[in-house]
């Protein structure tokens, strides 16, 4: 892995962490992720890539699926569609499953994309964008 895929992720990281309401500090993220803050520092600032379990946690307490953190990380392919369509990318979507999202099955995860990128098409498609 690059160092530039590195910093890309650590970036990620940092404006998810920061666009929620309110802002967690890297303080309180690291306590919630089990992590200490020099280690988040070094993920936000593009020196480290956490590993599989700390993608989990920082999935959990920031309300992003783990599949868009194990993307962004590098451990899955880029996929187009997903990044077209990455519903977590609006705040109120985020907030609003921020506490519910954890405990969704992956399938009932899985169902409740699908028919958010089913609505935001037809809305796009409905305002000619």
């Amino acid at each position: 892995m690059s160092s530039f895929r590195h910093a890309e992720f650590g970036a990620q990281v940092r404006r998810w962490r920061q666009s929620i309401e309110p802002p967690l500090t890297q303080r309180q993220l690291a306590r919630q992720i089990g992590v200490s803050d020099g280690f988040l520092a070094h993920i936000e600032t593009g020196r480290t890539l956490p590993g599989r379990e700390t993608i989990r946690r920082l999935s959990h307490s920031l309300g992003i699926p783990a599949v868009d953190l194990f993307r962004a990380a590098g451990h899955l392919p880029d996929s187009s569609e997903s990044q077209d369509t990455n519903i977590f990318e609006d705040h109120e979507l985020r907030l609003f499953f921020r506490d519910d999202w954890k405990r969704l099955t992956g399938e009932e995860q899985e169902l409740l994309m699908d028919f958010i990128r089913m609505m935001k098409k037809r809305l796009q498609r409905r305002s000619g964008s």
